[in-house]
């Protein structure tokens, strides 16, 4: 595994894909939420999500090889989970379950940044600001992570999540044990 990503939890991956092409995907994401609403999301009640939107699992795939090469791991794809976030919306300080061993959190677009805090193995608490287009890479099972209120009007962030290919969480790539 990755010196950095032991050590601390987490990886910034800036410019981990194109600002414009990650503003297009939120867009998308906005598109569709128009046609037909997205569900309110449960961890943040009122914010609307989405389970692999199609868009996103293309980048989730895409994405393995670059994946792999930063975490320094072989690794599964297991789901993708969207967000769209408004003002005052706050993430509660939780861990991922095992389909999300391997966790990425994409910002696509915001007006304001909203940093991620997140806690390394050593108890420190760091937080992370990204801009379209930069990612945050982590353990997601032994993170503890969290968002503060948001001060924004809208951030729009994917969550793309993996779980290492000859860990004891393989049972759960492409999320086949989910709990619907």
């Amino acid at each position: 595994m990755n010196d950095v990503l032991q050590a601390y939890n987490f990886l910034l991956l800036p410019q981990f894909i194109s600002r414009q092409r990650a503003q297009a995907l939120a867009k998308s994401l906005e598109q569709q939420h128009a046609a037909t609403p997205l569900v309110s999301d449960t961890l943040v009640p009122g914010a609307p999500a989405v389970y692999d939107f199609l868009p996103f699992v293309r980048l989730l795939i895409e994405k393995i090889p670059q994946v792999e090469a930063l975490s320094e791991e072989k690794v599964l794809p297991t789901y993708t989970y969207a967000r769209l976030y408004k003002h005052g919306e706050v993430l509660p300080v939780h861990e991922d379950r095992d389909a999300c061993e391997l966790s990425l959190s994409l910002n696509l677009d915001a007006d304001e940044p909203w940093p991620i805090w997140l806690k390394t193995p050593a108890g420190e608490t760091m937080s992370v600001s990204l801009q379209p287009g930069d990612a945050v890479m982590y353990l997601g099972c032994q993170t503890p992570h969290w968002r503060e209120p948001f001060e924004g009007r809208f951030c729009t962030q994917v969550f793309m999540h993996y779980v290492f290919a000859f860990g004891t969480r393989t049972y759960a790539y492409f999320d086949k044990k989910r709990v619907r």
